[in-house]
């Protein structure tokens, strides 16, 4: 295929900035546009559909592309006859429930084998699995200074807020006894566990679901349009056990003095040890942190059931050691124990990083070769080579 004659669109909403896509398509040798539309990724707006509709008849747009999914785009597109990629890399998305999903023009390239499964369930007519990517090109580019050494180096860092959200405890404490018995033990049976088993989806007691329905202050179908089910499974309460779990994970090393970076934590909820630092830009700061900590630990969202959360890359590409909450994709994508270091619970989370801060040739080893896999087969090129190839396969 002869990349140079297709034309791309990369699109940009207010929620949505990452560049990293841009980066793929021009280094395939693709030609490319960019037009950032004011509206956010779930907006569905007449003006911005308008807008983008005028922009591709003026650039003869051949194909657009964004991160994650939006309606309006998708209308857009649509009605002009360009196909649109959407790379996934959230779990739950909520804009797949709009009825622009279905638009047969939509091509949905999806980093979660699970959820690859539930969008074909929705009846897309083009959906395909695609494992995400790191900007090794980028995060290469990267000067390291003396001052950056200072500024970022330590043994032990976590980049993450805490998802501090009041949705779960609203719900827990307006519940009759026996329903929050229930919403308590679906929460417990997924804290701190990582294993091939899936604790979240099609777990929840429907009596319970119903229940915290009649309860609901924000009315999730009608302000989002996803179903209950998704809603309370994998919004609610995750968010509540991911605030917990990363409380836990780093108390357990506190002793090790982490640093934690984004929590927004209040100074009364400080865990004594743990460094506090605020949140780091993403296209330079944070891949040099990642870079200059011995370990970069990271725990994901139990809603993403089987994948690689986008983190997973950005450390890996940035020439950064990870040690990893388990996912059962990591035994397909890499080597584990000689590409990656994973955890299935946080005590072994704790003897892990005690082993390799002692073993740094071990530790250097695994870096190395994560690194050298992830420059081979996870960047953007190779992720945007494959759609574009699919895309147009026909």
């Amino acid at each position: 295929m002869n990349y140079s004659q297709i034309k791309c669109l990369d699109v940009k909403t207010s929620d949505l900035m990452l560049n990293d896509l841009i980066w793929g398509v021009l280094e395939l040798g693709c030609e490319c546009e960019q037009i950032e539309l004011g509206i956010e990724t779930n907006d569905f707006e007449e003006k911005a559909i308008q807008e983008l509709k005028d922009f591709i008849d003026s650039e003869k747009i051949d194909i657009a592309m964004t991160m994650d999914f939006c309606p309006s785009i998708a209308r857009a597109c649509a009605e002009k006859g360009v196909p649109y990629a959407a790379w996934i890399y959230d779990s739950p998305i909520q804009a797949i429930f709009h009825e622009e999903a279905k638009q047969d023009t939509n091509y949905f390239f999806v980093f979660d084998r699970y959820q690859l499964e539930e969008f074909k369930k929705l009846g897309f007519t083009h959906v395909y699995y695609l494992p995400l990517a790191a900007n090794v090109t980028r995060t290469g580019q990267l000067s390291i200074t003396k001052e950056d050494e200072r500024e970022f180096y330590c043994d032990i860092s976590f980049v993450g807020m805490q998802y501090i959200d009041g949705r779960y405890a609203m719900y827990r404490d307006r519940l009759e006894p026996e329903f929050r018995n229930q919403l308590e033990g679906f929460a417990l049976n997924m804290l701190g566990h990582w294993d091939k088993e899936d604790r979240v989806h099609e777990k929840m007691p429907q009596e319970l679901i119903d229940a915290m329905v009649g309860l609901s202050e924000d009315e999730p179908v009608k302000l989002t349009g996803m179903p209950n089910r998704i809603y309370f499974e994998s919004v609610v309460v995750p968010r509540a056990v991911a605030y917990t779990e990363r409380r836990l994970m780093i108390e357990k090393v506190a002793d090790l003095h982490p640093r934690w970076y984004g929590s927004k934590a209040e100074e009364k909820d400080m865990i004594p040890g743990v460094e506090y630092l605020p949140r780091l830009t993403y296209e330079d700061r944070l891949p040099k942190a990642y870079y200059l900590s011995r370990i970069n630990l990271s725990t994901c969202l139990h809603s993403i059931s089987s994948g690689l959360p986008l983190r997973v890359f950005d450390i890996m590409g940035a020439g950064g050691f990870i040690l990893s909450n388990y996912q059962p994709e990591m035994d397909d994508l890499f080597k584990v124990g000689k590409e990656i270091v994973v955890y299935h619970d946080f005590d072994e989370m704790k003897d892990l990083a005690k082993y390799y801060l002692k073993h740094e040739t071990e530790r250097l080893q695994v870096l190395a070769a994560g690194y050298k896999r992830v420059c081979r087969d996870y960047t953007f090129p190779v992720g945007v080579k494959r759609i574009i190839d699919t895309v147009f396969a026909g």
